[in-house]
């Protein structure tokens, strides 16, 4: 007999791990944890980095501007730089030109500039910020990679001296 209860306990116990599943599949639906994480995921918008370098060509009260040599994806796709070879596959934005506007709250932070000398036309420039992006899967179906970016936040201009000091 022994043998015989350890058989129907060792089924009993079988039985209940094979059901456990079952109701598992049941307990989805509307208020599942999985909807409930994409509505949560979709609240906060992502924010990324955004690199911009290039070549000083003027700075003043209204601004830097600047001659663009390289930008990294996320500046790229932001839609806030301008193709400029339609020809080529992808988006050509070297040397396009852009104008950090004076009015945006960004530190400017100049290097290698000693006593009177000041930035001058081909000083080696790089903006730094970040970007809110919509992710891929929140947003409505049909929507640019361009529309799902936000305005860039400047944080940072940095202009580097590369011509001789006197």
């Amino acid at each position: 007999m022994p043998n015989h209860a350890r058989m129907i306990a060792t089924l009993t116990a079988a039985g209940a791990l094979l059901a456990l599943p079952a109701t598992g599949l049941a307990a989805k639906g509307a208020n599942s944890s999985a909807n409930k994480g994409k509505a949560k995921s979709c609240a906060k918008m992502l924010k990324v980095g955004y690199q911009v370098g290039g070549t000083l060509v003027s700075v003043d009260a209204g601004g830097v501007t600047l001659k663009i040599t390289s930008a990294n994806a996320h500046a790229r796709r932001s839609g806030d730089l301008a193709d400029q070879d339609l020809t080529k596959k992808g988006l050509q934005v070297k040397d396009a030109e852009v104008t950090i506007p004076a009015t945006d709250t960004f530190t400017l932070r100049l290097k290698g500039y000693e006593g009177a000398d000041t930035p001058s036309v081909g000083d080696k420039v790089k903006v730094s910020g970040k970007v809110a992006v919509t992710k891929k899967k929140c947003a409505a179906p049909g929507t640019t990679t361009a529309d799902r970016y936000a305005t860039p936040d400047v944080k940072t201009v940095t202009i580097t001296d590369r011509d001789p000091d006197a």
